[in-house]
């Protein structure tokens, strides 16, 4: 499942990708409107380029795995229909998954924690979780269980910046605290909250 992976599962950096290669690892036959047949999908993917790419299904809303950034697919009774046209979802799925990831790692870079202690980290990681909450909220629309990835991606982050990931994730899960919901945009006094939550958090 996306929501299992980690920053070193999907970074970019190591992870090089020029192409999809969908029909390559498709299953055989026919897609067909059923989970059975996006899990085979998902294996032939994961196979030819590595568990990063297991987040292309993530759909926002409620689609076949919901709360993601994922445009492209939305779920096996919508998005397979013919096989070229199936096929051809799946390849722009991917891709998208692919520019989101790249994108994160963009913004992590933005906001270096390395090397930093007490005020300077804190002003750093209060700083990045603040823009890291809003691209998520735009990036998901803030739909059907967007939280999840965006405690995701702050733990992703912290990880990127050298925190462990147990620690990660629960300053992540402290600092949101159940403030965020499905359907619901977080008001910006609790979005500074939480990052201050966060940013008080470090070392």
């Amino acid at each position: 499942m996306p929501s299992s992976l980690t920053w070193a599962d999907v970074d970019p950096a190591a992870h090089p990708f020029t192409d999809a290669a969908v029909a390559r690892c498709a299953p055989a036959g026919d897609p067909c409107p059923e989970t059975s047949w996006t899990d085979a999908m998902t294996a032939g993917l994961v196979a030819h380029h590595g568990p990063w790419v297991a987040g292309w299904r993530w759909a926002r809303d409620e689609g076949e795995i919901g709360g993601g950034p994922i445009t492209a697919w939305c779920c096996p009774e919508h998005s397979v229909t013919t096989p070229a046209e199936t096929l051809a979802r799946v390849d722009a799925a991917v891709r998208e998954w692919r520019a989101w990831v790249e994108r994160l790692a963009v913004e992590f870079d933005r906001h270096p924690l390395a090397g930093l202690t007490g005020q300077e980290w804190a002003h750093a990681a209060r700083s990045a979780t603040t823009a890291l909450i809003a691209l998520v909220v735009d990036s998901t629309t803030a739909g059907d269980a967007w939280y999840r990835h965006c405690a995701q991606v702050l733990t992703w982050y912290l990880t990127r910046w050298g925190v462990n990931s147990v620690a990660a994730g629960q300053w992540v899960e402290e600092a949101i605290g159940g403030r965020f919901g499905s359907w619901i945009e977080p008001a910006p006094s609790v979005l500074l909250d939480v990052a201050g939550r966060l940013s008080d958090s470090g070392p």
